[in-house]
């Protein structure tokens, strides 16, 4: 599955190749956070932990409190032409609204849906921490990244629901069309496998036994659902923040259940593009949703879709790749990447 060359990754119509070529020219700062992601495998769930987490931690440490009215205020998506002032890529380029709000926040914090390869690696100057020089394409300077996951199946059905209701770049054909150019890697983002892939190679150059000096955080969809607390103190121990157990469990964990941000949906539902037909960004939040539309959609010819699903990852080689970078010892990161193509 490797290859020499990178993999294609087509954009939607609100990136252009220049605004690509300035989220790498980003030079890093110590305490900046990107929260990675292929689409829909839970990066605004993580954006509003994290984000929320992180005001706690300002207001316990220094007694002052902020606000945003809108995740994408204080962690915007960082790959969109709007959010980069017009020119050659080089130093700060990002617009003055959002130098704005990390002032108030007191860092720079953004959601991607790059690949990890397609990501700053370069430090501004006397910012670089440690010896992180080797193989700058994989190796950040400085910096944090936490990378979210979830099971292809799962991704699949939700990214044809939201394209299905976005104009920009909306998807007209069937879920089973969509689901074959998925496997293609044909849609926006390109595909899957190569996105999981660019990002195990990052987990096997950066794996750390000092967990304070780990630059990349595994984080997962389905273990948000089913232990979502021990999620959150994973990405506190990660960011070393201080938060009081009781400000945890009575103030902020109630708030990052998906019935309260359905409540609060306003807060979530994405402004850089077009939604048709009322659509609601925060839809199921379901673990298996993906294998239920396909025996919705596809009838009696379901186990014939899931089948060719499990071959194009078989094809692809993407077990054997996995298990080169990451071997079977790093924590659980080899099964937690091989688990996220399994249908069953």
């Amino acid at each position: 599955m490797a290859k020499d060359t990178p993999p294609d990754f087509p954009l939607l119509s609100i990136t252009s190749r220049e605004t690509i070529d300035k989220c790498k020219a980003l030079k890093l700062r110590r305490d900046d956070l990107f929260v990675c992601s292929y689409p829909k495998s839970g990066t605004t769930w993580t954006q509003f932990i994290v984000l929320t987490l992180l005001i706690a931690d300002k207001r316990h440490r220094t007694g002052e409190d902020v606000s945003f009215s809108h995740v994408s205020d204080f962690a915007p998506f960082y790959d969109i032409d709007a959010h980069w002032e017009a020119g050659e890529a080089g130093g700060d380029d990002l617009i003055k609204g959002i130098r704005k709000n990390h002032e108030r926040l007191g860092r720079r914090v953004f959601n991607t849906h790059l690949r990890w390869d397609m990501l700053p690696k370069r430090a501004e100057a006397g910012a670089a921490v440690g010896d992180r020089t080797e193989r700058p394409e994989q190796r950040p300077e400085c910096g944090k990244f936490i990378y979210v996951t979830r099971n292809l199946i799962d991704v699949v059905a939700s990214f044809y629901h939201h394209l299905s209701n976005q104009k920009e770049g909306q998807y007209t054909d069937d879920f089973e069309s969509f689901v074959r150019e998925f496997m293609a890697g044909t849609l926006p983002f390109g595909s899957p496998l190569d996105h999981l892939v660019s990002f195990a190679r990052g987990f096997r150059v950066n794996a750390t036994r000092d967990y304070r000096d780990q630059p990349l955080l595994l984080i997962n969809y389905e273990r948000m659902v089913t232990n979502l607390r021990g999620e959150v103190l994973r990405i506190i121990r990660f960011l070393g923040l201080t938060i009081p157990d009781e400000v945890l469990e009575k103030d902020l964990l109630p708030l990052f259940g998906f019935d309260s941000m359905k409540r609060n949906s306003d807060q979530f539902q994405p402004k850089s593009v077009t939604w048709l037909n009322g659509y609601q960004f925060l839809r199921k939040g379901k673990v298996g949703d993906g294998r239920a539309l396909m025996k919705e959609n596809i009838g009696s010819d379901s186990r014939s879709l899931i089948c060719d699903f499990d071959e194009w990852i078989q094809r692809s080689k993407y077990r054997d790749e996995i298990e080169r970078l990451l071997g079977l010892n790093q924590e659980d990161s080899a099964a937690l990447f091989l688990s996220l193509v399994r249908h069953d």
